[in-house]
């Protein structure tokens, strides 16, 4: 008879929280099993299983485990690139049963029956695409997104162009820089991988129409990590605004002025006459001619401006800038949030809706950081924003978090 094992301290801790994670795991089945939770329309729920299931998994992983797995998950992404690129995934049949051999597919595409079946190997074993029978291949709820151009296909597609050349590139850039964090907008990584020094991403990208349009789509998917305002009550602006005609609400780099719309909609009796939506001259000329037509927006004024320099509209009652700050460094963080500060009144407010990195961070925060990293951006913790207001002349009054995700709304004043 073998001997009983005595666990160590180290395996009776992850015993524990693997019996944790289970009970969580179970609480929620029981949940779904009673109809009173939903994967499918609760987010925040299915990020926090994902995470749970992530944890258990990273708990008993050793480093070959790690080896392991991101080989795969790199073939993945070639793979789905690829396969997107040459339009596999919109040959593929869609509907219950449907399916197609590899060699009615590659006929499909113009490519050899082998390089097809070679590339869905590692989709069909990471279960991204089905292998119904020999020889052949199906849809998986995962893979018919990328039938289409939408927001999650884009997103993908920017990163492989975009962010991963960048990221290769890395190690020769910091040979040849040194390892210094980079903070402009002009020799970032990504204008290194490119042979662009000395020009911005967006520079780079304007004479790369269908780059800038894909970009543009992908960012629609992280629009709806950000709610506009979330938990924040912007009625108070409503209840200062009777007495006077100041603006109400200055969006500043409001692009086509998603957010204010949805502003609008969240506060009942805002006057879209007062809301402002600013960005470059050649954004908002598009932007103020489709909500010329949109009775929603037709009232909402359109003003041109670089938010580097001086801000136009002073003495609004709110200025409101999203998803903007993490595209710079601090230096020019505190130059944009100056421009506003002198332009603010004193019972103005600031209302930045960002991403704040946890600490220690969330492992999608801290790989968006890297990814603004390469384009001379970054994602920073409530301390970076401390910092960078702080020398703007302004101070946080409150942190309003957003249930499940990292995305925050800073409300900040005059200091």
């Amino acid at each position: 008879m073998s001997a009983n094992i005595v666990p160590s301290t180290q395996n009776r801790d992850v015993a524990d929280e693997l019996q944790s994670l289970a009970s969580l795991l179970s609480d929620t089945a029981t949940g779904i099993r009673e109809g009173s939770l939903s994967l499918e329309s609760n987010t925040p729920l299915r990020l926090k299983v994902i995470g749970t299931v992530k944890d258990a998994v990273d708990l008993i992983k050793t480093a070959s485990d790690d080896v392991l797995d991101w080989i795969p998950l790199l073939t993945q992404f070639v793979a789905i690139r690829l396969f997107f690129r040459w339009k596999v995934f919109q040959n593929i049949p869609l509907g219950a049963g449907a399916r197609i051999s590899y060699e009615d597919l590659a006929g499909k595409v113009g490519a050899d029956v082998a390089l097809i079946a070679r590339f869905a190997a590692p989709l069909v074993a990471s279960k991204f695409l089905r292998q119904p029978a020999a020889d052949h291949v199906a849809h998986t709820p995962r893979s018919q997104v990328y039938t289409t151009d939408n927001p999650i296909s884009a997103m993908t597609q920017m990163f492989f162009d975009e962010s991963l050349p960048a990221l290769c590139a890395m190690p020769a850039y910091f040979d040849q820089f040194g390892l210094k964090e980079p903070t402009g907008r002009l020799d970032t990584v990504s204008a290194f991988a490119f042979g662009q020094l000395g020009r911005s991403v967006w520079d780079i990208l304007s004479d790369h129409p269908d780059r800038l349009r894909n970009m543009m789509l992908a960012m629609a998917a992280m629009e709806q990590m950000f709610p506009s305002l979330g938990s924040y009550d912007l009625s108070w602006a409503l209840a200062a605004s009777k007495d006077n005609d100041r603006a109400v609400l200055v969006d500043v780099g409001g692009g086509k002025g998603q957010a204010v719309r949805a502003i609008l909609q969240a506060t009942p009796g805002l006057p879209a006459h007062r809301c402002v939506v600013e960005d470059l001259p050649q954004v908002v000329e598009g932007a103020k001619s489709s909500a010329d037509s949109d009775p929603e927006m037709a009232d909402v004024r359109f003003v041109g401006m670089d938010f580097h320099a001086e801000q136009p509209v002073k003495g609004a009652l709110a200025y409101y800038i999203r998803r903007c700050l993490h595209d710079y460094g601090d230096e020019e963080c505190v130059v944009m949030l100056q421009r506003i500060s002198d332009a603010m009144a004193t019972d103005s407010k600031l209302l930045i809706v960002e991403q704040v990195l946890p600490n220690p961070p969330s492992a999608f925060a801290a790989a968006t950081d890297i990814a603004m990293l390469v384009i001379g951006g970054k994602e920073r913790t409530i301390d970076g924003f401390t910092d960078i207001t702080a020398r703007a002349g302004l101070r946080i009054l409150q942190v309003y978090r957003n249930q499940g995700t990292d995305a925050v709304l800073i409300e900040c004043a005059k200091a």
